[in-house]
């Protein structure tokens, strides 16, 4: 507890938002869900006339979870509840059946980072139950099981298409949000984080690998606040999440 008490003073205290800014082609840059996120906001501004300057920030530390509650993704589509195929819920699972959403998510999300093993140059079928029957498959294969387990719970869940932003480069990649209430859309990806992602998540409508990422350049990162999140099973949290030290226990949203 003291430990956890210490983490909370050390993040309240940073200053800086996270805040990475690139460059992307028009043509891409078009497909970029510009506006409030998460936890922060993403904002477009032309730099030339072939390509433009995105920055994406966020604010992890306390209080950041309340912020959250104005990403404007408006009510819960009834898609979002829609169980395409019933999975055989795994055991460890079965128990959180009437417990509290966010407690569903962070059992669901750490368990299939568990047990699916991500391996980006798999081949094989990425829908949830070839993904859960193999325990592989890629970014989307996780991201899709993941969602459908919950949505199989009762939780309102849903794939996002984009791009995860590397020092190097830009590559296409697959994460999910679940609905929580009063606390809006909260983002997961399995295997990094649950209820939070960083900066270097950028959704992108009609993403599609086929699309060319020449040209998309990381200018700078600064992501303190979100290496300084605590983990619970390996999974980075958002601190000020009222129901953080519950979610054993099923209490909450």
């Amino acid at each position: 507890m003291i430990c956890l008490f210490a983490l909370l003073i050390v993040v309240a205290g940073l200053s800086a938002a996270d805040q990475l800014q690139l460059e992307m082609p028009v043509s891409l840059a078009a497909r970029v869900i510009a506006g409030p996120t998460w936890d922060g906001a993403i904002t477009l501004e032309p730099k030339d006339t072939f390509s433009v300057k995105v920055t994406v920030e966020a604010g992890l530390r306390a209080g950041a979870w309340e912020r959250g509650a104005r990403v404007l993704w408006g009510s819960v589509p009834p898609e979002t509840l829609s169980v395409e195929q019933f999975l055989p819920l795994p055991p460890e699972l079965g128990p959180v059946q009437q417990a509290s959403f966010w407690h569903k998510l962070v059992r669901t999300v750490a368990w299939v980072s568990r047990n699916v093993r991500l391996a980006e140059d798999d081949r094989g079928p990425q829908d949830a139950a070839s993904v859960l029957r193999r325990k592989v498959g890629r970014c989307s294969g996780r991201a899709n099981l993941a969602v459908a387990l919950l949505r199989q719970m009762g939780v309102p869940a849903r794939v996002v298409h984009g791009l995860f932003l590397r020092s190097d480069g830009a590559v296409w990649h697959r994460w999910g949000e679940a609905w929580l209430g009063q606390a809006g859309w909260r983002p997961f990806d399995p295997g990094v984080s649950v209820g939070v992602v960083g900066v270097r998540y950028l959704p992108v409508v009609g993403a599609d690998e086929g699309l060319s990422l020449q040209g998309v350049r990381v200018v700078s990162v600064a992501e303190g606040e979100f290496t300084y999140l605590p983990r619970i099973q390996g999974l980075r949290v958002p601190l000020s999440l009222p129901t953080f030290l519950s979610a054993w226990g099923g209490k909450g949203l």
